[in-house]
């Protein structure tokens, strides 16, 4: 159903608002239609709404007999993150006015206004952004449904469900199909591939963006852990904490070096390191102390390893600062010794925290103003706040109501191993990735051979580039030639970056065209 503004009511589970924009890309304009609202996901067995999943559609419009376009679903991780960040600050037609580069931006303020995203992908596919059930305004319909949305599964099924709705209710059947996902979304666009497969939806191109690729492939332990160490490097290149000997040549050369060490040395060393004589493991210490820029007490002299919370929390201790966890160039003030480490204090996210909360002003009258949405539900974030009070202090709703391993179906071959849900999608500091038994994507990608998949990492988030491009040239065969690892110049939210946002846009129309094709 379509509602003006006027008619709109809070009350209406599954009202739609239409509105009509324009904006300037590239100097060429682009007119299209945005609906905002809720569809119902409802139990097929008892053809009732178990849940309503909100959603802002952009759509070009066309004229009669121009091409179908393809048509694009996003959404971002957490569990329990809305989609506000990958529509408002990396893809939508419009986002918010912030600095070329993510450590120079601002946190958002009442002021904050949006403008015209030059890097938008509405000029090469339309977009729907998605908030799975419990995020943003989508809701379980009663308090008892809401745990078979809160697993792996159930989330999955969901939004697999979401899109077979509006497919048919806004006859979208014709155009190629893409999914984008970030972080825990990663996992989630994984499983929402398999599941669309298996019920005869083609899905033509899947973009992880901050998260893994999950096809079978399992990283040799010691070479995981030595693969942290390029991300310490571009870091601590970053904050000037190299020799001078890495720090006065360009960030790709030392990158280099860490890279070629970290692949032979290092990686031979962890895997031997039992059998090593005292002068060998001096030898190690000295050069990861080199190419990380800590100080010898942070390694460890039986594992040889730094931990990465260990890195961010004290490579600038001698400053008083911690970094970023999420984008390791972002830094903050806090004794980490007396005050434990959350993500509503994580420098990385300071700048975008109301955004993700659901609590940014600006975010609300846009949503109001702009796309003419109005309710009075709370815009439900990541991290909890909204009323009732949370039963445990700091309540993170990724801790506190997600299933982590429970409620997953069992004696259905393609859920078998799943994992239980978490920010990186089943991967560590120095352990390899947890891969489902029959993972979900590689079944996805079985049913369909021409679905392509591109894998995007920013330099500067915890995964880090060089273990995404490793993992992805372990995959089989088969597969690896339609695998694509991305890097970026950027943290867990590299669109955050102008630049990279432009390479990102780059990418992601590459796999559409690819994709669209006959």
């Amino acid at each position: 159903m379509g509602l003006t503004a006027e008619a709109q009511n809070s009350a209406v589970p599954d009202a739609l608002v239409t509105t009509h924009h324009q904006v300037i890309v590239g100097g060429k304009s682009l007119k299209y239609t945005a609906t905002a609202g809720r569809l119902p996901i409802a139990n097929s067995v008892a053809d009732e709404p178990h849940g309503y999943m909100f959603f802002v559609a952009y759509t070009l419009d066309r004229a009669p007999g121009e091409p179908i376009r393809p048509l694009t679903f996003v959404w971002n991780g957490g569990p329990g993150s809305p989609a506000t960040q990958v529509e408002l600050m990396g893809f939508g037609p419009r986002r918010f006015k912030m600095a070329d580069t993510y450590p120079a931006s601002a946190p958002l303020s009442v002021a904050t206004g949006v403008e015209d995203n030059q890097e938008t992908w509405l000029d090469f596919t339309d977009l729907v952004f998605v908030d799975p059930i419990g995020t943003g305004y989508s809701r379980p319909a009663k308090p008892e449904y809401t745990a078979e949305f809160f697993n792996t599964v159930g989330d999955a099924e969901s939004v697999a469900e979401f899109i077979r709705v509006y497919r048919q209710r806004f006859d979208a059947f014709n155009g190629p199909l893409f999914l984008a996902g970030e972080s825990y979304g990663t996992t989630r666009a994984q499983w929402v591939a398999e599941a669309l497969e298996r019920r005869r939806t083609k899905v033509s191109g899947v973009a992880l963006i901050s998260g893994g690729v999950v096809l079978g492939q399992t990283p040799p332990a010691a070479m995981w852990a030595a693969l942290m160490v390029p991300r310490f490097t571009a870091t601590a290149y970053y904050h000037k904490k190299l020799p001078p000997d890495l720090q006065s040549g360009t960030l790709d050369q030392a990158l280099e070096a860490a890279n070629h060490w970290s692949r032979t040395d290092y990686a031979s060393a962890l895997e031997h390191r039992d059998d090593l004589a005292k002068e060998q493991r001096d030898a190690i210490i000295t050069q990861l102390i080199r190419f990380t820029g800590v100080k010898p007490n942070l390694i460890d002299a039986k594992s040889l390893t730094i931990s990465g919370t260990e890195f961010t929390d004290r490579l600038l201790e001698d400053q008083g600062l911690d970094l970023g966890r999420y984008d390791s160039r972002m830094t903050a003030r806090r004794d980490v010794m007396k005050m434990p480490w959350t993500p509503t204090i994580d420098p990385s996210l300071t700048p975008v925290l109301d955004l993700m909360q659901g609590t940014s002003p600006s975010m609300i009258r846009y949503l109001r103003s702009e796309l003419k949405y109005k309710t009075d539900q709370s815009y439900l974030g990541p991290f909890g706040g909204a009323y009732p009070a949370p039963t445990a202090p700091n309540g993170d709703w990724m801790s506190t109501n997600w299933a982590r391993g429970g409620n997953q179906p069992t004696g259905v071959p393609a859920y078998e191993g799943a994992p239980g849900g978490g920010r990186r999608g089943g991967t560590g500091d120095g352990g390899t990735p947890s891969i489902p038994l029959i993972p979900p994507l590689r079944k996805a990608m079985e049913l369909n051979p021409s679905m392509d998949v591109v894998v995007m990492t920013g330099m500067y988030d915890s995964i880090g580039c060089e273990r995404t491009e490793y993992s992805v040239s372990l995959i089989d065969p088969p597969f690896r030639d339609r695998v694509k690892a991305a890097c970026y110049v950027g943290g867990h939210m590299m669109y955050s970056d102008k630049v990279a946002r432009q390479h990102v846009k780059k990418d992601m129309a590459e796999l559409v065209r690819e994709g669209s094709g006959p």
